[in-house]
């Protein structure tokens, strides 16, 4: 039960922080520009989820590098929008250090060496 939630919870959370991330582009549209400028401004505006679903691609097969992969977009998350505004740091570089570290943990399980033997 606990290796399923471990397996299965830095995924879920993942998934769910993309699509946070995501309502973020929304601000894009009702500018006033045109539409195909509206379009491109969303687009650019999603470059950070399309970073979140590619460390979770690769941490969906390997976990340890995913989970370094989060660690490192936490770090990278919080230099960049965190700067002035704690909450901001926090919302932004909290939850991908989180799911960075699970990823890690749950990397640790599939390695047979690691485990403690009985």
């Amino acid at each position: 039960m606990a290796t399923e939630l471990l397996r299965w919870g830095p995924r879920i959370l993942a998934i769910l922080y993309a699509a946070f991330v995501s309502l973020f582009a929304l601000d894009a549209w009702g500018t006033g520009a045109g539409f195909w400028e509206e379009l491109a401004a969303f687009i650019v505006h999603l470059m950070p989820t399309y970073f979140v679903l590619a460390a979770l691609v690769v941490a969906w097969s390997r976990p340890r590098v995913g989970g370094v992969l989060f660690i490192i977009l936490a770090t990278v998350f919080g230099a960049i929008f965190g700067r002035g505004d704690p909450a901001t740091l926090l919302l932004m570089a909290m939850a991908p250090t989180a799911i960075g570290l699970l990823f890690m943990c749950d990397g640790c399980l599939d390695k047979p060496e690691l485990q403690p033997r009985i």
